[in-house]
């Protein structure tokens, strides 16, 4: 295991956060070489394969944030003792990073480690000392410019950036509420880091010959032809996401062409999604003498995870329809604005629309007494119906 509590250790996460499983430092050799270090929190090591803690966090398949609720795949004292907290020793699996001008990866290593992170920032912290540039933290501005230099490279390499707002459903006061969320530098580094640690990950599995759920993805579409036509739409990426080919998980490595990258895993929450923590198990069991799953059992477990996470995806899905359900009623305006996406399926009157006032793309019910054209804004008002989409009328 490595000590690397020497080093100035960044945790950069929302507010309260409940899960808290990664982290990122910088060291310097020989005064000018820069390596980039990103760290995993290791839950894995705390219980063992088939044991009950292990067959119940298979079972739920990933930690539920839903509006209303939080519902955690792992037990409260792992997560308690896996956390990556500010000023505690945590141990971790590692990985190191090197890299070369153009911001391509030279070298990297990955291992056990201890650590003890010195700051714990929140986006908006983080987005302040970036702007300000302290003397004192060059250590996260260095971190800043490395993985900035690595984004530009994938996209190099035909990385998609779908630069476009998000939103947040919240209850506040006991009101249901919709908030924009703009991305900014400290949020695009710490998904940057979270890219490069599985693209590390993968390499090292791969060459390792260990057996690891791949996740592949290949664009079945001219990407550039598509962004021109709908240049200055606010949809470019919703219409571009219509065309492109869906990723999928298998046991093969193959290319993730949307990130730019010959081959990919997720691995960066263990903490809250099952294949994670396996593909963390497979890295740790390696790294430590430990026989690794074999092929079956990789294959067995991608298998339960599809099934679970259609239930997954149905069950966010009728949450966030309640909740735009009360929000809409609530709101009670005479009409709003959507952008066209597409029809998903004429007969039953469902389209994919957008909401350029929430930054919301959504499936919808919608009555429209026009044809419809993809890109085009029409006026549409609210009815409160019992079915299991929002229903909206021209």
């Amino acid at each position: 295991m490595r000590d690397l509590t020497n080093l100035k250790t960044f945790i950069i996460d929302s507010e309260n956060p409940k899960e808290i499983d990664d982290a990122f430092s910088l060291e310097l050799i020989d005064g000018s070489k820069k390596k980039l270090w990103i760290h995993i929190s290791n839950p894995c090591k705390l219980f063992s394969t088939d044991s009950k803690i292990d067959l119940e966090a298979k079972s739920k398949s990933s930690s539920l944030y839903l509006i209303d609720q939080y519902i955690p795949m792992l037990p409260s004292e792992i997560i308690e003792n896996a956390n990556l907290n500010q000023n505690k020793l945590s141990e971790t699996i590692s990985a190191s990073i090197t890299f070369n001008e153009n911001g391509s990866i030279n070298e990297y290593e990955m291992l056990e480690a201890k650590i003890i992170p010195k700051y714990q920032l929140t986006y908006e912290d983080a987005e302040e000392i970036i702007e300000l540039e302290p003397k004192e933290e060059f250590e996260l501005i260095e971190i800043k410019n490395l993985l900035l230099k690595s984004l530009k490279y994938r996209i190099t390499q035909g990385a998609i950036i779908f630069d476009m707002p998000s939103n947040k459903i919240d209850i506040i006061d006991g009101n249901v509420v919709i908030n924009n969320i703009y991305k900014n530098v400290s949020q695009t580094i710490v998904s940057e880091s979270m890219i490069l640690m599985g693209y590390v990950t993968s390499l090292f599995l791969f060459k390792n010959n260990i057996v690891t759920p791949y996740r592949t993805q290949k664009i079945n579409c001219d990407v550039s032809e598509i962004l021109a036509k709908y240049k200055n739409s606010d949809i470019k990426f919703s219409i571009l996401k219509q065309f492109m080919g869906k990723s999928y998980i298998t046991t093969k490595a193959n290319k993730h062409e949307s990130l730019g990258l010959k081959m990919y895993t997720q691995c960066t929450s263990p903490l809250r999604r099952y294949l994670d923590l396996i593909v963390q198990r497979q890295v740790f069991n390696y790294i430590t003498n430990k026989k690794e799953l074999n092929i079956n059992k990789i294959n067995e477990i991608i298998d339960l995870t599809k099934i679970k996470q259609l239930e997954i995806n149905n069950i966010y899905k009728n949450n966030k329809l309640k909740y735009l359900n009360i929000f809409f009623i609530n709101e009670n305006k005479s009409s709003y604005k959507i952008i066209f996406i597409k029809w998903i399926n004429i007969k039953k009157s469902i389209a994919l629309v957008y909401f350029q006032e929430y930054s919301l793309e959504l499936l919808i019910i919608l009555y429209i007494s026009i044809e419809t054209y993809t890109n085009k804004i029409y006026k549409v008002k609210y009815n409160e119906n019992d079915n299991n989409l929002l229903e909206f009328i021209h």
